[in-house]
């Protein structure tokens, strides 16, 4: 648990019982499982979780009423024995039952509820009224009675939980049962953690002799937990709609009820199209105005190195975002964390707000054993909530007032900024908790003060310069809150430019910031950031607004090479235009033997690109590659990253170089199909085209309002060997999502593959077995909407691509060698001839358009036709 660094350690020795007790920390998450050893009890002997509440509805039991004779109960096709125990125990006539199915709850080890090798059980549960509330009862031996189990209550009367276990082995994960609803109509509810996610966040938060190893702590080891379920697991960890509201609304009210002071951790998050536009972000900022006294952490998200990459409900402003680091003890590095590769940049809002290590050794499941280390933003949100615990724990016990807002204050106030490290890399810097206790001990009472940028709350500047477009722009800021007086601004860059002063007149003032792009020379990537102080400067500056400069670096018709040097877990980035139908490719390798790198490509907006991002590279020709088809290029500026090592630094050679000619082709007749070559510019191109059928493809679009699932079934034809799902939303409504989860499973609810979409756009890919037969499943659409009471109307177009294992070459016409003059067209008929596979229901044959300029294969996906495919009611 890396808590030298941020000084975890030595403020705890300097103050022994500011360790976190007093305070609640709560954990939006996959669930917290109760049983591991370091969640158990506080440093002060209390009890560590106070309540496990499910806000996913993952663990719903459908309750009905049971065949009941004698001793004998049924519940579906399960027959239990021992009732008879049972109604002695419970009212008449207040009995009811529900089945549990594992396969639903997702893959081995997780789903595997009792432990017994298998995730396709089916597991009964029976409930009833006794004298002190709703119980529940389940063989958790597997012999088949209930009259040797105990009654299990709700989490939050009796802190009792249960499990399934097989042969006497311990159960593989602790399941709290929540009660709701009324006497006469009972819902319930079961608790459990299938992702191992929130019981590892815990840990790092909060955790007190993790694995029972005396001293080995998480950050506020005198903390209590209060653990809150929003996710679907099974799934991918998808929000469900309404659950993150629903969370912290219980959360707020629980922690006042019992006088509690609250921190809220929420390790989660998904990409902004447009960050500082979502939903959640608005929510959670209204909910933390009407009540000023809580702290929330949030992570960044894990879609870095690329510039504004930064997650909703990250990008809140009134949240804590945190960051990652990677710490010393985890990479060797002499000079101490450096940033996380993986950690979301800022760009267009001023996030992260700060740092912490983004790695740790904390709790799982029992079943999650050897999945002890995790890494992410996730892992670094609860270091800064249990920071922050520990900072109220000390106000708390020195009956000091204070507000969320003087306590982010001091945290951002304090952050030591990381080396060669820009402030869309790290906010202010690496979490300090004796340097923010210090400043704490001195910031006068204040509110907080909200900055808008272009009118977005928390905003950044983030401005791409296109060639002849150099023209200064000016940005409108305005600052709200109740802080009055003379501040000085301070930019750090001679093209940004700001007042000198500005006096804030309450509720708000507004000023001018100058973006002078016409002082930019060349391709490349500026950062700068304006700060307005006030005269005490001990306490750090009131507000921050960064801004970053991205010039993009033409591609001549002979490629682009960059040659730079990156210090030690530094990264270096590139602009460079592309256009859809025009296929390009980027090389990343280091210019010495024994150097690495990681190389990053993300697209327009910021997305990571979807396969695999992120590759090694090593010198030549152990390059770290992307090559990108026509078909998935979007038209816009794409950054290339370049990440050295944390302990030692790189010379890398970034290389793009993009087709001489834009592909497209169409289907004019059933057997033939016309591809056009465009030469956009430059000295004539020669060459020869090449036509292929690799599958078949169907289109689907659909509107729906609400969050409601819905189902698409497909059938799987026998000779396919891989399956593409790709959905696309437009992008201006996505911000009205917290989440939206693309499946597929087959007819048992199996599940086969997911991949929550990220952005709007989203993309889920199975490798198919040779299964010989066709083979019926669905795709499963899970929209989390942010607003529980809201029900809009979106939109969506799905594309279903099955791949055969190999392609099948057409007939290579005389016109395939080809010669196209700069600025024309050149166009070749291609006969495709009879399908070879037998095509689903509206499917059309799928096909790779290649072209060879001198040795340089290029290709272009094409639709025959382009897929619109039935409108969905």
């Amino acid at each position: 648990m890396p808590l030298a660094s941020t000084n975890v350690w030595a403020y705890r020795q300097s103050h022994p019982t500011y360790d976190g007790r007093g305070v609640l920390i709560g954990i939006l998450d996959s669930g917290v499982d109760a049983a591991v050893p370091g969640l158990l009890t506080t440093s002060t002997g209390d009890r560590k979780i106070l309540d496990l509440r499910d806000f996913s509805g993952e663990g719903r039991v459908r309750l009905s009423a049971p065949s009941i004779r004698g001793d004998t109960i049924l519940v579906g096709t399960i027959q239990l024995l021992g009732m008879q125990r049972v109604a002695g125990m419970v009212a008449p006539g207040t009995v009811l039952a529900g089945l549990l199915r594992e396969r639903p709850l997702g893959d081995m080890p997780a789903g595997d509820l009792n432990g017994n090798g298998s995730n396709g059980d089916t597991l009964a549960v029976v409930i009833g009224r006794a004298p002190d509330g709703w119980v529940l009862f389940a063989d958790t031996d597997g012999d088949g009675s209930l009259a040797n189990e105990r009654p299990v209550r709700d989490f939050l009367a009796a802190r009792e939980t249960f499990g399934w276990a097989t042969s006497g082995r311990p159960s593989p994960l602790a399941v709290a049962v929540n009660f709701s609803g009324t006497d006469t109509a009972p819902v319930l509810d079961l608790f459990f953690d299938t992702s191992g996610h929130g019981t590892h966040v815990a840990g790092i938060a909060a955790g007190h002799m993790l694995y029972g190893v005396d001293g080995f702590d998480g950050v506020a080891p005198g903390a209590q937990v209060l653990g809150l379920k929003i996710s679907n697991n099974a799934h991918g960890g998808i929000s469900v709609t309404g659950a993150m509201v629903r969370a912290i609304d219980y959360a707020i009210r629980f922690a006042r009820e019992r006088r509690l002071p609250l921190v809220l951790n929420m390790s989660f998050g998904v990409g902004n199209e447009r960050e500082g536009a979502a939903r959640i972000d608005a929510i959670v900022d209204s909910l933390l105005a009407a009540n000023p006294e809580v702290l929330f952490a949030t992570s960044a998200g894990n879609d870095g190195p690329g510039l504004s990459t930064m997650g909703f409900p990250g990008s809140a402003d009134r949240a804590l975002s945190v960051g990652a680091t990677i710490p010393p003890a985890f990479t060797g590095a002499a000079a101490g964390d450096v940033v996380a590769f993986f950690s979301s940049r800022g760009g267009e809002v001023a996030k992260p707000d700060i740092l912490a290590p983004g790695i740790a050794f904390s709790t799982v499941p029992r079943w999650d054993t050897g999945s002890e280390d995790k890494s992410g933003t996730s892992m670094a949100s609860p270091h800064a909530a249990g920071a922050l615990a520990l900072l109220l724990s000390g106000l708390v016990q020195e009956k000091r007032t204070w507000t969320a807002a003087q306590i982010k204050q001091a945290v951002r106030a304090t952050g030591r900024p990381m080396p060669g490290a820009a402030r869309p890399d790290q906010g202010a810097g690496l979490l300090d908790v004796i340097a923010a206790d210090e400043v704490l001990r001195r910031l006068p009472a204040m509110a907080a003060v909200r900055t808008l940028v272009g009118g977005v709350p928390g905003g950044g500047i983030l401005r791409f310069i296109e060639p002849g477009r150099t023209r200064d722009t000016t940005i409108g800021v305005e600052v709200r809150g109740s802080l009055g007086g003379r501040i000085r601004l301070v930019s750090d860059a001679a093209w940004l430019v700001a007042p000198p002063a500005v006096q804030l007149t309450p509720p708000s003032t507004r000023f001018d910031v100058t973006v002078r792009a016409s002082a930019v020379r060349g391709a490349g990537v500026l950062n700068g950031v304006i700060t307005g102080w006030a005269t005490d400067t001990t306490i750090g500056p009131l507000l921050t607004v960064p801004a970053t400069l991205a010039a993009p670096f033409a591609l001549p018709d002979t490629g682009l090479l960059v040659r730079t040097s990156i210090a030690a877990g530094a990264a270096q980035r590139i602009m460079v235009p592309a256009d859809s139908g025009r296929p390009f490719r980027v090389e990343v390798t280091t210019a010495a033997a024994g150097q690495e790198v990681l190389a990053f490509l993300h697209e327009p907006g910021g997305q990571p690109f979807r396969i695999d991002n992120g590759r090694r590279g090593g010198p030549s020709p152990q390059a770290a590659s992307y090559e990108l088809d026509g078909r998935e290029i979007v038209t816009g500026t794409y950054e290339v990253v370049a990440v050295a090592p944390p302990a030692a630094g790189a010379t890398v050679d970034m290389r793009v170089v993009r087709a001489p000619l834009s592909l497209g082709a169409e289907r004019v007749r059933g057997d033939s199909v016309v591809a056009s070559l465009t030469n956009p510019t430059g000295a004539q191109v020669t060459g020869t085209a090449m036509f292929g059928l690799v599958g078949a493809e169907r289109g689907v679009v659909f509107s729906q309002r609400g969050s409601a699932e819905r189902r698409i079934p497909v059938r799987m034809p026998s000779w396919a060997r891989r399956m593409v799902v790709t959905m696309r939303l437009p992008r201006e409504q996505w911000p009205a999502f917290t989440d939206l989860g693309l499946s597929v499973v087959d007819r048992e609810d199996r599940i086969l593959g997911h991949d929550p979409m990220n952005y709007a756009l989203g993309q889920v890919t199975l490798e198919l077995d040779d299964v010989g037969m066709d083979r019926d499943v669905d795709i499963v659409l899970l929209p989390g909407l942010a607003d529980p009471t809201a029900e809009p109307t979106w939109n969506a177009t799905i594309s279903i691509r099955f791949y055969a294992e190999s392609p099948v070459l057409v007939e290579i016409p005389a016109g395939a060698e080809f010669a196209v003059a700069s600025g024309a067209t050149t166009s070749i008929r291609f006969p495709i001839g009879a399908v070879p596979w037998r095509l689903g229901d509206g499917f059309f044959p799928l096909a790779q358009l290649v072209v060879d300029v001198h040795g340089e294969l290029w290709g272009n996906e094409v639709r025959l036709p382009a897929p619109t495919g039935p409108i969905m009611p």
